[in-house]
């Protein structure tokens, strides 16, 4: 058996009309500014880097300018270019009714939710909302949820 190397999610990197914006409404729902820089060689005048509140998942923004691989767009002339990659991004929250308002205060917009779902056999009750943020994001909130094959921590 070889060596697992894939620890789990780190990121997700959106493109922003309104950086500042941005970056002000994941600072409403608690995430928090950890480094920025700029990379014109990329087309990057201004990347950051947010930390979630549980201090193991990032959010990176950039402008729309940047020349990065994405979703919808080639990065290299001759691409293929990739469309739908991107669904939705995932938050865990505590409290889901709570997250609601709070991420509604910072700025989204509500889409669906909240609402209890089962998913699957065996049945697996998970609770969430969704959300478009200010970028055009899609934001997924889920309350804590064990699935069968989850493994302890």
């Amino acid at each position: 058996m070889s060596v697992q190397v894939f620890t789990g999610f780190h990121h997700s990197a959106i493109r922003s009309p309104d950086l500042q914006r941005s970056v002000s409404f994941y600072e409403e729902i608690g995430f928090h500014q950890v480094h920025d820089w700029r990379l014109p060689s990329y087309g990057i005048d201004r990347a950051i880097m947010m930390q979630a509140p549980d201090r193991k998942s990032w959010i990176e923004l950039f402008d729309l300018k940047a020349e990065i691989p994405m979703q919808g767009v080639g990065a290299q002339q001759g691409q293929k270019v990739s469309t739908g990659a991107l669904a939705h991004l995932c938050l865990s929250v505590t409290d889901l009714d709570q997250a609601c308002v709070r991420i509604v205060e910072a700025g989204a917009r509500h889409l669906h939710g909240p609402e209890a779902l089962t998913l699957g056999q065996p049945e697996v009750r998970v609770r969430n909302a969704i959300f478009e943020g200010p970028a055009g994001e899609i934001i997924e909130l889920l309350q804590p949820v064990r699935f069968p094959g989850d493994q302890p921590a």
